[in-house]
């Protein structure tokens, strides 16, 4: 008899969500941070007992919508969700323990804990979600927490644009998943996401969803590096989409029982083109707040490309690029809420290794998990016959590497404290790194964190990665890395030097990767369309609308009626 259900967790954010606001009102904002601690300590707590439970399901009997798809409303939790929410529900209780240890005063802005739960409570709900009519309406809760925590994050500043652009991508997102339901619905089949094989349209759909999520939550959407943000809002902000979008891609492609997906060409070409665009715009920028929009970019253009192989690997890529990227961009995050000007010189020492460590594991260096997920990549590309891919990731990681030996070396912290505790920031630093240095040196630890029940394929030990007695690929591959890591060594001591030669052409791929134009296109047409149907309104306003629409209607019908 398992002790918890998988709608334990759900139920202790929503509770948080919907408590927390109304308890902030009337106590003081220390008070409100201990019970928001409270809060994620029991989340993370109930993850752990179903951890110990796995895998367990539940179902709400009493919701039968038979007239629409026939399907309950129900959760499982297995090894694949339950590791991404252990790691996402731990981030989160660091992020909340960081941020009662570096209140200032009592009287300072309590942190939006009800937005972030609500946030929460979406993710975890779209990871332990059964069949896909659970994602779907889980889906719009995550959307709704997005959409809560932009709107108390800009305080009413540059929202309405901003707003606009988290539509169209929810939009997106959501059409994809309902055409999915519908694919489902008209080919009779099962809804469950823990059956043997899903459709390819299916997967395909789906697959748009997680990458949508991913590639543009946070990246270019949402919130500008302007918009001030605390420690728990800024850290979840980004990566509760990650988990999101890696966890549904991963389960996607292990239920998938074909070797190629439908749009496969499109999606080698964008995320190629996320891969090497996105370097460029780092080689600009001042802080590590601007720089993750084009880290997540640049991990997220390689799940693409092992989402479209669509090899035996593909969902253990992803999955431990996304818990790479998850770590290591929380780690980068709480760094920057470490003065070093409050610390000893050891201090400064040790978090300056862990913030190598997290770029060392974002540029795939060995040793490190981004290195497993890289090396995977590589021979599944070689095995597909797209060797050129290498190379263009190869270059890539040159260009990656050498703004992150930049920031990781020479980087000061962008905010001091007076009264933050060194010894719990800096702990909060090691428990986000040593993962990443651990898993990275033995890959099954991995595997034992995602369970027995994972979809994912066997891990490889580290020395299969490197050497095969069959076969020198493994060998050549492993090179190539080390020679475009030190081949991003030589660009970071010559950096002054390229930037000056080649500014114009860097700034302009620097502007492409923005996609800024992007934006003000699409603004300039929705302007143009709102402005042409405004004029089609007014010419029905006036005291002759009446026949005009009647004339109207008949033309409408007329034309129906001839189809």
């Amino acid at each position: 008899m398992p002790l918890i259900t998988p709608l334990c967790p759900i139920i202790i954010l929503i509770l948080g969500a919907v408590v927390l606001p109304l308890v902030g009102r009337i106590v003081r904002v220390r008070i409100a941070q201990v019970l928001a601690l409270v809060v994620a300590a029991s989340c993370l707590a109930s993850c752990l007992l179903l951890y110990w439970d796995q895998p367990t399901t539940w179902a709400a009997d009493l919701w039968r919508p038979s007239s629409l798809f026939a399907v309950e409303l129900g959760y499982r939790a297995d090894g694949l969700s339950l590791g991404f929410l252990l790691i996402t529900a731990g981030i989160a209780m660091i992020a909340v323990l960081s941020a009662n240890s570096s209140l200032d005063s009592e009287h300072s802005q309590a942190e939006p804990y009800g937005a972030l739960f609500l946030l929460m409570a979406g993710a975890f709900s779209v990871m332990l979600s059964a069949n896909l009519v659970t994602m779907c309406l889980s889906w719009g809760l995550l959307d709704l927490g997005l959409l809560t925590v932009t709107a108390i994050a800009h305080g009413g500043r540059r929202a309405s644009r901003t707003g606009l652009r988290l539509l169209l991508v929810n939009y997106l997102g959501g059409v994809a998943l309902l055409a999915a339901l519908l694919v489902f619905q008209g080919q009779g089949q099962t809804f469950s996401l823990q059956a043997a094989a899903l459709p390819t349209k299916v997967i395909s759909l789906a697959m748009l969803a997680a990458l949508v999520r991913l590639g543009l939550y946070p990246t270019f959407v949402a919130l500008p590096s302007s918009v001030d943000m605390k420690l728990p809002t800024l850290i979840l902000w980004h990566i509760v989409p990650v988990s999101v979008g890696g966890y549904v891609l991963a389960r996607v492609l292990g239920l998938t029982a074909v070797a190629s997906l439908p749009g496969q060409e499109l999606a080698l070409v964008l995320g190629s083109l996320a891969v090497i665009l996105s370097p460029f715009p780092l080689w600009f920028a001042s802080n590590l707040r601007s720089m993750a929009p084009f880290l997540v970019l640049n991990q997220v253009g390689h799940m693409a490309l092992a989402a479209a192989v669509a090899a035996p690997y593909s969902a253990a890529i992803i999955a431990s690029q996304a818990v790479t990227l998850v770590l290591a961009l929380s780690l980068l995050l709480l760094s920057q809420h470490t003065a070093d000007a409050s610390m000893p010189r050891k201090y400064q020492v040790w978090k300056r290794c862990c913030v190598l460590v997290a770029f060392a594991s974002l540029a795939a260096t060995p040793l490190t998990l981004g290195f497993v997920s890289r090396q995977l990549l590589y021979q599944s590309l070689l095995e597909s016959g797209l060797a050129p891919l290498i190379l263009l990731s190869l270059l890539a990681n040159s260009l990656v590497a050498a703004p992150f030996l930049k920031v990781g070396l020479e980087q000061p912290s962008e905010q001091a404290g007076g009264d933050k505790t060194p010894a719990l920031l800096l702990g909060s630093l090691t428990a986000l790194a040593v993962p990443l240095v651990l898993w990275g040196i033995h890959p099954p630890s991995l595997g034992l964190l995602m369970g027995p029940q994972s979809s994912l394929a066997a891990w490889p030990v580290l020395t299969d990665l490197v050497y095969s007695a069959g076969t020198p690929w493994p060998a050549m591959l492993f090179l190539g890395n080390l020679l475009s890591l030190a081949a991003g060594y030589l660009l970071y001591r010559n950096g002054e030097t390229i930037v000056a030669r080649a500014g114009i052409s860097l700034e302009t791929l620097q502007t492409v990767a923005q996609m800024e134009w992007l934006f003000r296109a699409v603004d300039w047409t929705g302007q143009r369309a709102a402005a042409v149907l405004e004029q089609v309104a007014g010419f029905f306003e006036d005291t002759r609308s009446p026949g005009w629409i009647l004339v109207f209607a008949t033309l409408v019908t007329l034309l129906l009626l001839t189809i």
